[in-house]
């Protein structure tokens, strides 16, 4: 999947209705830049409340246990490499 976009006056840049679409991303949700290997890269920025919910068990488990599971939820969601 790609896409262009150009970039304003004041260095913005919108991110293509497909590409937000496939990665359900909303008004006001967060992106994070890197460069890698000489090319820019944008990956979603998941918020910890966000995923609350996520988890539906019988099970008491830490807060720890809970982030872990949620870290790799979005690992696996992204396909980032860790």
């Amino acid at each position: 999947m790609n896409g262009f976009s150009t970039i304003t006056q004041k260095g913005q840049v919108a991110i293509p209705k497909a590409i937000r679409d496939y990665f359900d991303l909303k008004p006001y949700d967060k992106v994070h830049f890197t460069v890698q290997n000489g090319k820019i890269v944008a990956q979603p920025v998941l918020n910890i409340k966000d995923m609350l919910g996520i988890i539906s068990t019988n099970k008491t488990i830490s807060k720890n246990k809970q982030k872990e599971i949620i870290r790799k939820h979005i690992l696996k969601k992204y396909e980032y490499n860790s």
